[in-house]
């Protein structure tokens, strides 16, 4: 495949078109957010061998920010910087929808370039911990299982938002 360089962009940009663009199996972690006027979870089934068992159920009744994110096999050898970016993204929409309660859901369907479990989960429990830190309340649906959903998603434009970071 053929690469040409954009002349006026920084080199630190081309690197990053080049890593993203050109990677064989994707690219950044995938966020898929919903202003939720409220969420409904309850675990359907284990699917992967490493996660306990377990029934549970919960949501935001309230409503909030409801996050589908994919972390992908490239986001973990940059974790620091895609935590960051992660974390800024969630606080904006957040913070524009004036919520506190954010859900973050692990859903491995937006690529095909899945990081390991353990590393993705990792990535993730961060990303809560870091907006914890800041004054949201955050939620988390049982890793490694696939859960039945009930969801009523508002309307505007920014109820509905995919990012790629």
């Amino acid at each position: 495949m053929r690469r040409e360089r954009v002349e006026f962009w920084p080199d630190s940009v081309v690197a990053t078109r080049q890593t993203h663009w050109h990677k064989e199996g994707g690219g950044p972690v995938k966020l898929l957010m919903f202003h939720v006027r409220d969420f409904w979870f309850k675990t359907y089934e284990r699917n992967l061998e490493s996660a306990s068992e377990q029934v549970s159920e919960g949501g935001m009744p309230a409503g909030g920010l409801l996050a589908w994110v994919q972390v992908e096999s490239i986001d973990v050898a940059q974790q620091a910087e895609v935590v960051r970016k992660a974390v800024k993204n969630l606080k904006w929409l957040a913070r524009k929808l004036g919520v506190q309660a954010i859900t973050l859901h692990s859903f491995a369907h937006l690529s095909d370039d899945l990081a390991e479990p353990g590393p993705a989960s990792a990535l993730l429990a961060e990303v809560g911990e870091r907006l914890q830190a800041v004054g949201f309340t955050v939620h988390h649906t049982p890793w490694g299982h696939f859960n039945e959903f009930r969801m009523h998603v508002e309307g505007p434009s920014l109820a509905k938002v995919w990012k790629s970071i």
